[in-house]
């Protein structure tokens, strides 16, 4: 198999891997806390099918930042409400960050010789997870962190908020298109990625 193809292919397989554990471990954070929702939609699985999102797949093939189709959670099912919710929101991205820290000490520890493939790999590993988590820091759907504010803000505001989502969301998206994202999280994405292979 040609080079470049197979490059092409293990970077689409990171970005199954990545969004794939990001749904997973909502879906498993959420039943822990109560829900039984993930459970009864077939989320609570690491199928990649599953968890597949075809636009989400593209953006972050293309640009690193993207999604897989958001596990539904229901915050009747959780103690405290808006604890749940925010924990919820948080596991996915330290799940990320977990993995992509896992991979870069493989890296960094040379497990994998001279295999120019493994080694391409296992760096996509560390720049994909470290771009979802660095992306859901953005209020925008689908992202995390709007679930974030849903939690930390007062009800009045978050809602106040909401009105705006829509348009904030294309000017994100428009942003995104034409590279301008970078300014703001290519730092952040440099930075964990040092630290990840630190």
């Amino acid at each position: 198999m040609d080079t470049t193809l197979l490059i092409l292919v293990l970077q689409a397989a990171s970005v199954l891997v990545a969004t794939t554990l990001h749904e997973f471990v909502r879906a498993v954070t959420s039943t822990l806390l109560g829900d039984k929702k993930p459970r009864q939609d077939g989320r609570l699985t690491l199928n990649p099918v599953r968890h597949f999102e075809p636009i989400g797949f593209i953006l972050a093939f293309l640009t690193g930042c993207g999604w897989g189709k958001p596990v539904e959670t229901s915050a009747l099912y959780y103690k405290n409400r808006k604890q749940g919710i925010l924990i919820t929101a948080i596991a996915p991205s330290v799940a990320n960050l977990v993995l992509a820290f896992v991979c870069g000490r493989l890296l960094r520890h040379g497990l994998f010789g001279s295999s120019y493939y493994l080694q391409a790999f296992f760096s996509l590993m560390v720049q994909l997870n470290v771009s979802l988590a660095a992306y859901n820091l953005m209020p925008v759907t689908p992202m995390d962190c709007l679930k974030v504010l849903n939690a930390v803000l007062p009800a009045n505001t978050y809602f106040s908020y909401l009105q705006y989502e829509k348009i904030v969301q294309m000017i994100f998206l428009l942003l995104l298109f034409f590279g301008y994202t970078s300014i703001v999280f290519g730092p952040i994405i440099r930075l964990l990625m040092a630290l990840c292979l630190w």
